[in-house]
């Protein structure tokens, strides 16, 4: 309930009254109510299913529509993780919203894969290792990750001096959570004598947190090597974290607007794969 009335910004009163109309429309108890919440009961379950493919069917044809739209203007609906916008791509859509000004950029930030056969959103950038089979685009780059620390807490020290027993000693980790208190993979390999201390899961506050000598941070490159209140500690490896993909519907392969800006998009990350990839950090 709380649920459905947040989906439709609406209150728990009205929820409940447009369910108890609709049961008095039909003459049949849609939902069971239990201790736990509401259940759905056998006909509800039918209903639903029908329209969910009623659901389908109008997104269908919706999506043929604007396939065929051969205008550069209207809407773009653009969802991303918003560590992708802030660092990697914000810029990028402002060029282009700029080259062509009667297309509006609807972009929202979330990392909930958004249902493009639905149109909830045109063009999706998702970190992932194989997208669904529903859809069409391109993988942009490998997302690298690798160890950060404060560069003035380390900018003194030698190379002799991160290989020191003492100093690995007084090291830890920025952890994510109780579930990710350390890094898997090679970076766990190259510093296993690192503790775990302090708990943040979000990616931006976890960079705040190793600009702030907090400890060591565990970083997407493309957030931390453009950085340069921050700096890789020896032997300064990167690993393959996942990979960036732009994706659509194929239903929009036509469409003028999406492929002008898929295309744009392309040649853009292009030019930064050597950043995603790990592949120009800062020196100490």
């Amino acid at each position: 309930m709380r649920g459905a009335a947040k989906a439709l910004d609406v209150n728990h009163a009205t929820v409940s009254r447009r369910i108890r109309q609709f049961e008095q429309e039909l003459g049949h108890r849609l939902f069971e109510r239990t201790a736990s919440g509401y259940e759905r009961t056998h006909m509800a379950e039918e209903i639903y299913s029908e329209a969910i493919h009623l659901e389908e069917r109008l997104s269908s044809v919706s999506r043929k529509v604007a396939g065929q739209d051969k205008q550069l203007k209207g809407d773009i609906r653009i969802t991303l993780a918003d560590v992708l916008a802030k660092y990697l791509m914000m810029e990028d859509f402002a060029d282009f919203a700029k080259q062509h000004s009667e297309i509006t950029l609807e972009i929202m930030d979330s990392t909930r894969p958004f249902n493009l056969a639905n149109r909830e959103a045109d063009v999706a950038f998702r970190i992932c290792t194989t997208p669904p089979d529903y859809l069409v685009g391109r993988k942009l780059a490998n997302l690298h990750r690798s160890c950060y620390a404060r560069r003035e807490s380390v900018g003194h020290f030698s190379a002799e001096d991160f290989e020191s027993e003492s100093w690995a000693a007084s090291q830890h980790w920025i952890s994510w959570s109780d579930k990710f208190r350390k890094p898997a993979g090679q970076i766990a390999r190259d510093y296993p004598r690192f503790k775990a201390c302090h708990k943040i899961l979000d990616a931006d506050l976890q960079k705040s947190a190793c600009k702030a000598g907090m400890g060591i941070g565990v970083l997407m490159c493309f957030t931390a090597d453009i950085d340069p209140d921050l700096v890789r500690i020896p032997p300064a490896t990167s690993e393959h974290k996942g990979d960036l993909w732009l994706l659509y519907h194929p239903d929009l392969r036509n469409s003028a607007k999406i492929q002008t800006f898929v295309q744009f998009m392309y040649q853009r990350i292009a030019l930064k794969r050597s950043l995603i990839e790990g592949k120009e950090p800062y020196q100490l």
